[in-house]
Parts: C-alpha cells; sequence; structure tokens
C-alpha cells in the first residue's frame, strides 16, 4: 500500500512539475490575482463559501491472501485460516472553503502560490469489511482432516468525522486543475460491532485472537483530485483521499486499522461542490447598461 502511496504522489509531483513550466493562471491577465479565488472573483464574492462533498468508502484488507495457523495439543489439532475481505461504504460531508486574502512574504518573494485554498467539514462516514475463518480439526496421530468449520463475521461500523486540509491547485487552461491536498481527519465511531457469534466462533478457538480498534481514529491524509472551474464563484472537485500517516490509535504510524484478526486500510472517493458567498452591496447597486444603450449614449 505504502508503495501505491508512493507512486501515486511521484506521479502527481511530474504533473506538477510539468504545470509549473507553463503560466496556467486562468482568466485573460497573466498575473497570480487572476487565478481563482483572486481579486477578480473577490470584487463580487467573498473569500469564503460553503462545500457539499459525498461518495463512497472502500475498506482494502491489508492482507491479500488468508494465513493458517496450526494450534496443536493433546487431543485436539487445528488449522485456522483466516481471510479478510474490504467492503464498501458511503460517505456524507458538509463544511467550508477558505481563499487566503492576502499572501505570505515568502510567497510574494518568490512569486509563487504556496496555499490555493483550505476547507473543512463534518460529516458522516461508514467503514464496512468482513473476515472469514475457517477451522480445520486434525486427527492428533495422523494430522488428517477430520471436521471442518467455516464462519464468516461482518462489520458496518459508522463513524462522526471531521476534517481540515489545505490545497494547492494546478491549472490545466483556464477550467480545469490538478488538486492536491495534505490534511488531517478525526473519526470517532459511535456505532460499531464487536460482539458477535463470529466472534464467539473464533475465540472459542483461540481466546483474545480478536482486537477492535479503539473508536478514536486520527489521521494524516492526502487528497488527489481534477478541479473543474463551473464559474467564477463554484468549482466541483472529483477526488480520492487516502490515510498515509496513523496519530491515533497508535501503532508506529501505521494507516490501516485492526478488526477481528486482520488490517483494512481506508480509502474514500469523493465529489466536492464548493460555492463562493456573494458581498453584500452598501446602497444601491450599479446600473447595469446593455449595449443598445450605450450605442445611444454614444451617437448623444
Amino acid at each position: 500500500m505504502m508503495k501505491t502511496i508512493f507512486s501515486l504522489l511521484l506521479i502527481t509531483g511530474l504533473i506538477q512539475f510539468a504545470s509549473a513550466q507553463r503560466n496556467m493562471v486562468p482568466g485573460k491577465g497573466k498575473g497570480k490575482k487572476d487565478f481563482f479565488g483572486g481579486a477578480s472573483d473577490f470584487n463580487e464574492y467573498r473569500p469564503f463559501g460553503l462545500q457539499l462533498s459525498v461518495g463512497p468508502t472502500f475498506t482494502l484488507a491489508t492482507r491479500k491472501t488468508p494465513i493458517t495457523t496450526n494450534y496443536p495439543g493433546i487431543g485436539r489439532s487445528y488449522d485456522l485460516t483466516t481471510t479478510p475481505k474490504g467492503l464498501p461504504g458511503i460517505f456524507a460531508e458538509v463544511g467550508m472553503i477558505h481563499f487566503p486574502k492576502k499572501r505570505s512574504k515568502l510567497s510574494q518573494k518568490l512569486k509563487y502560490i504556496f496555499v490555493s485554498y483550505i476547507d473543512w467539514g463534518v460529516g458522516i462516514k461508514m467503514l464496512n469489511g468482513n473476515e472469514t475463518t475457517r477451522i480445520d480439526l486434525l486427527d492428533p496421530v495422523t494430522n488428517n482432516i477430520i471436521a471442518t468449520d467455516e464462519q464468516t463475521g461482518q462489520f458496518r461500523n459508522l463513524f462522526a468525522s471531521a476534517r481540515v486540509t489545505v490545497h494547492k491547485n494546478f491549472y490545466i487552461g483556464k477550467k480545469y486543475f490538478i488538486d492536491n491536498g495534505f490534511g488531517v481527519n478525526l473519526d470517532f465511531n459511535f456505532k460499531r460491532q464487536e460482539g458477535s457469534a463470529y466472534t464467539d466462533f473464533v475465540t472459542a478457538a483461540v481466546p483474545g485472537r480478536h482486537y477492535f480498534h479503539h473508536p478514536f481514529m486520527a489521521h494524516v491524509h492526502y487528497e488527489l483530485g481534477f478541479g473543474i472551474r463551473l464559474s467564477r464563484r463554484s468549482m466541483l472537485i472529483p477526488s480520492v483521499q487516502v490515510p498515509i500517516f496513523g496519530i491515533h490509535e497508535w501503532r508506529k504510524g501505521a494507516s490501516d486499522f485492526k478488526w477481528f484478526d486482520s488490517n483494512y486500510y481506508p480509502m474514500l472517493a469523493k465529489i466536492k461542490w464548493t460555492y463562493l458567498f456573494q458581498k453584500k452591496t452598501k446602497g444601491c447597486p450599479p446600473a447595469q447598461v446593455n449595449d443598445q444603450d450605450k450605442n445611444t449614449m454614444r451617437n448623444n
């Protein structure tokens, strides 16, 4: 999994490097003020607005092949084979997006935008998965299988989720851009399935075999998306978010979580829609003049 993430980051970096060699700023002007969220946008809109995100989640079982463990005993010897499987879930979030109004001195000196925008959100996240255990009872003398029993346990864990992410955009033309983000997410598992007939089935054979992660989880995550500029105030960004470093429950930085006797890596894909709030104008708004009126005024 870490090799896959590293490859993803490397490819993204190459794309960004190639994009940086050209002026990818949208709009007719060639200055940094014309990028999305720049001065031309803030003439009419506030530098913050609404963001809504929704999409599927998926837990990737980090162990791809079944593991068989032999437990010898007097009069009872058996093989226990465990096979995990990731399952899809759902994710929904509401929050806000904020564009920096001022650039840092370093950003101005280097003429480089380090932070395109910051967004945050709170929502609901469901992570699902299952694990199948087969127990083969062996003859203590011949070691042949004399009986087999198999059960599958499934979990559907519901989380209250909060996150904040710092984004950097690289424009491809005037309308499209690569969206990169690094952030932190906090998840609290308020509905979880620990005790079950499956757990009883496994622990009867091997007491203490199962382990369930702490209800609170915290990760550093990476987000990669492809943004579409819908208007001066709105964007649509399909993206993928993956954890890259585990903070809590601490397991030496591992970003997966343990459930039953297996580890699962949580991933989510989402579509994010953003919408900047309009500025409140003081007094009467300026009158709009059409082309016909302009020609009339010129002739007079």
